[in-house]
């Protein structure tokens, strides 16, 4: 894992910032379902504020008030106490996710790359571990956490994904287009779950 985070942090700033975006949109229709089940938080704003991170990756002349942003953002990131329910974690790590792109976007934060990437491993592992029995020996529960497939799926996105930012030399506007159809999933979040 150390060598894929070392990896992580030798990607250019752009690179980071797509593959930080990815991330986030694979996590945001875990937001979208929470916005859905509690009637509260604005799914949409997250979804504008990554769109804007997209098209100033693919476009020199796009600009982002990256103040305003992150404010907007901020507001949607939802408080634990006010909810009594398991979905409200998700959502979240996708508006924190959104955040975190958005800080990378700045350029301020460079080393946050890594965090996104356990960000998204931690949201998986928490959902296995709330949603299912799993060993209580630590090796047998570590090997059940790995194994689950999840986290495969998960491995496998991650690897993907900077495979193909790695192989991209500028950012390319029809690279990019891939790359967020892919990590949009159609719609199905790092745990599985749609919110249509």
């Amino acid at each position: 894992m150390s060598n894929f985070f070392q990896q992580l942090k030798t990607l250019k700033p752009w690179q980071q910032t797509a593959y930080a975006a990815a991330m986030a949109e694979r996590m945001l229709p875990n937001y979208a379902l929470f916005c859905q089940a509690t009637d509260s938080g604005d799914s949409q704003q997250l979804k504008n504020s990554l769109m804007l991170i997209w098209e100033t990756l693919s476009s020199k002349d796009s600009k982002i008030n990256f103040e305003v942003q992150l404010e907007k953002i901020a507001e949607q990131i939802p408080d634990a106490a006010d909810f009594d329910m398991y979905g409200v974690y998700p959502a979240i790590d996708a508006a924190m996710a959104v955040h975190t792109t958005m800080e990378l976007a700045m350029g301020t934060q460079p080393e946050e790359v890594t965090r996104i990437s356990r960000l998204m491993r931690q949201t998986i592992i928490s959902f296995i571990e709330a949603t299912e029995e799993l060993p209580e020996d630590d090796n047998l529960h570590r090997k059940a956490l790995n194994d689950h497939e999840l986290m495969q799926f998960d491995r496998e996105f991650q690897d993907e994904v900077l495979d193909l930012l790695q192989k991209l030399t500028h950012p390319n506007k029809a690279a990019l287009k891939e790359l967020r159809l892919m990590a949009q999933n159609e719609g199905v979040s790092c745990l599985g779950l749609s919110a249509d």
